[in-house]
């Protein structure tokens, strides 16, 4: 644990000086007047914000869902569980904490599965980004080049077909998991709480992945509406295809909660410069959507947690 700290230390260092220098590169050599940065409007601003609790409901009802068959849950406690892990992801890197942040509103017994759960219900999520980051990028081949070469470009969008093909197996042959841990000898108490991976039926899973579509069409909308905000000058179908494709880069790109503004933003001027000079505002919506998405959530998760802790003192 120890001898890989200068290099989590070191990634970290390098993520944040080329997520932000890439942003104030922009910003010294556009002719967009720093104060546009401030200038934004007000109703659009309002509908993102009221839109943040429906992004959370769906991803409580796809989590209630999934745990089912390992403990029953209201849908308040669920919702409990997302902002907990939320809080818990906001310290780690790609918010792997959550996984085990949200069990926390889970008996002991079952934290474990509902960890697993969690994966599944990312997962499903994943598989939404890539499959409509990968359709955006192919339609938008001959637009968007930021990779060197067409040849280049071409041989990494099939890559990402290839693991979207090899993640869609995967999410609907979940139980495969357990044949997986056992040829890596495994320990079987593990393995026996694996196993019920296996319990997912296909219908349930595509009802998951319907559940991880609506969130991911609420969230584009906000983003949509942030990017009017902040005035920037772009269709709705550019706007459209550029979030789907800046959303798939972001996936595969290790953050942390000090760089993840600055990932975002970076990634989305390098996609949006193609459609807009108002690189200000792209970069203010991609910041004040995490804001509203997850520094806000994470806000009241760890109120949630507070509370939480005083109940467990009062009850001793």
């Amino acid at each position: 644990m120890h001898k890989n700290k200068p290099f989590k230390i070191s990634l970290k260092i390098i993520i944040i000086i080329i997520s932000y220098g890439f942003i104030f590169y922009k910003i010294k050599t556009t002719s967009v007047d720093w104060e546009s940065l401030f200038i934004f409007s007000t109703p659009p601003l309002f509908i993102a914000i009221a839109l943040m609790p429906f992004n959370w409901i769906f991803e409580a009802v796809k989590w209630k869902a999934l745990l089912k068959d390992i403990e029953f849950i209201s849908l308040k406690k669920s919702i409990k569980g997302i902002g907990l892990g939320i809080l818990m992801g906001t310290a780690t890197p790609n918010r792997i904490g959550e996984y085990y942040g949200r069990t926390v509103v889970l008996e002991k017994q079952n934290r474990t599965k509902g960890s697993l759960a969690t994966m599944v219900g990312s997962l499903s999520q994943v598989l939404t980004t890539i499959t409509l980051g990968l359709l955006a990028w192919s339609y938008l081949f001959n637009q968007i080049t930021f990779i060197e070469t067409k040849k280049l470009q071409l041989l990494f969008i099939g890559g990402l077909w290839a693991v979207m093909i090899f993640l869609f197996v995967l999410y609907y042959n979940i139980g495969i998991v357990k044949k997986i841990l056992l040829w890596f000898n495994v320990s079987k108490t593990y393995i026996d709480k694996v196993g019920f991976l296996s319990r997912y039926k296909k219908l349930e899973l595509t009802e998951v992945l319907m559940f991880s579509f609506l969130r991911y069409a609420i969230f584009a909308t906000q983003y949509i509406f942030l990017l009017y905000a902040f005035h920037v000058d772009i269709s709705i179908v550019n706007a459209l295809l550029s979030i789907f494709i800046i959303y798939l880069i972001i996936t595969f790109i290790p953050h942390f909660s000090i760089s993840e503004i600055g990932v975002r933003g970076s990634v989305a001027i390098l996609i949006m410069q193609n459609y807009t000079e108002n690189i200000y505002g792209v970069a203010a919506a991609a910041g004040t959507l995490w804001i509203i998405n997850i520094a806000f959530p994470a806000f009241i998760g760890s109120i949630l947690w507070i509370l939480s802790q005083g109940k467990k003192k009062s009850s001793h």
